[in-house]
């Protein structure tokens, strides 16, 4: 779920700011929805996770007492795309992550009761789970007249790791432990993969949406849920190993062109994304961190010959850490921190 522009929008706008199209004189060739060509894409997501929710409550006293736990992810993610025609379309997308999570010391020290405890500090780098889609539009460019919906299935391959270990520091020296979820670079199971994007064009404006959804049979994966090191905590069969989750992404807009910029547009919209409390298919015990995250997001894009640039920064507007099926079989509510808002890049070549 990485930075992405929407091709939809792309050569909707297209139609609006080129003298050609507006008089209906754009080829087949020349639509960005042609066919018989490549494309490649590449996508990066800049997160910093620190704020802590229980529901849509805000743990506002984490950031008092310095007990944050604070993730930094750097996510990219590689695409390419092959035009069968100008309706079917299928395409290969790679992520690959850094990321970074800290245990601040003071976390020890408040919940754990151990004094002088160093901050615990974990990475995890490496690529993700591969995921292989077709991609259908309802209606044939360049006959859409200013509308179409498209509809991709597919399926995600466990090439991520799932069971990262990372040397952290404690009171007792260095010690391996098995990094957090929310860093790991895979998930440990295969996912089916549905998603759907649609555009209506509005005399030079575009509406614009979009969603996708992650399906993941298997329950768990087998990893051990056991990242902080130096802490004995009591058994819990229900949680002991991490969950597969699915997920979830749906975002939709506005797009106008920027006047007297030939190629540039502003965008405007709400996203919507998150983690299921229970999955469609299979069971949802293991560990998790479901809940979502609803952003505003304002966003740019500029189309320059076969090349095309986009930047979103979504800024959220309401978190909810939803309890698990963990939680609520035993009437508790984990918490989970999110960020204040994502910075998005995308770049995009046809060729």
């Amino acid at each position: 779920m990485a930075a992405r522009s929407s091709a939809p929008v792309l050569g909707a706008l297209c139609s609006t700011s080129d003298p050609k199209a507006e008089k209906g004189n754009v080829s087949e060739d020349e639509s960005p929805l042609s066919a018989r060509h490549w494309s490649i894409s590449t996508g990066y997501r800049f997160q910093h996770s620190f704020r802590h929710f229980v529901g849509t409550t805000e743990q506002t006293q984490r950031e008092r007492q310095k007990t944050q736990v604070v993730n930094y992810l750097n996510l990219f993610d590689v695409s390419l795309t092959y035009k069968i025609n100008p309706r079917w379309s299928l395409t290969a997308s790679l992520p690959i992550m850094n990321a970074t999570r800290t245990y601040d010391h003071q976390l020890f020290n408040v919940y754990f009761h151990i004094p002088n405890a160093p901050d615990q500090v974990s990475h995890a780098n490496g690529i993700g789970d591969l995921a292989v889609s077709a991609q259908v539009w309802l209606h044939r460019p360049p006959a859409e007249k200013g509308h179409n919906i498209a509809f991709s299935f597919g399926a995600v391959f466990p090439t991520g790791r799932d069971d990262a270990r990372d040397t952290v520091q404690t009171v007792n020296g260095p010690q391996q432990v098995y990094v957090d979820q929310s860093i790991q670079t895979g998930s440990g199971g295969w996912g089916i993969l549905l998603g759907t994007e649609a555009y209506q064009r509005v005399k030079k404006a575009v509406l614009y949406s979009s969603g996708t959804y992650l399906i993941t049979p298997q329950e768990r994966n087998g990893t051990p849920n056991a990242s902080l090191a130096g802490v004995k905590l009591p058994p819990n069969p229900l949680t002991s190993t991490m969950s597969i989750p699915d997920q979830y992404l749906a975002d939709g807009g506005v797009a106008y062109p920027v006047p007297k910029i030939r190629g540039l547009a502003a965008k405007f919209g709400l996203r919507y994304e998150g983690v299921k409390v229970r999955d469609l298919i299979g069971g949802s015990l293991g560990f998790r961190r479901p809940g979502y995250a609803l952003s505003v997001e304002p966003g740019m894009q500029y189309e320059r010959g076969k090349s095309t640039w986009s930047l979103n920064i979504p800024v959220a507007v309401q978190r909810n850490r939803k309890r698990s099926v963990p939680d609520l079989i035993q009437g508790k509510a984990g918490d989970a921190a999110f960020a204040d808002y994502l910075i998005l890049v995308g770049y995009a070549r046809s060729f």
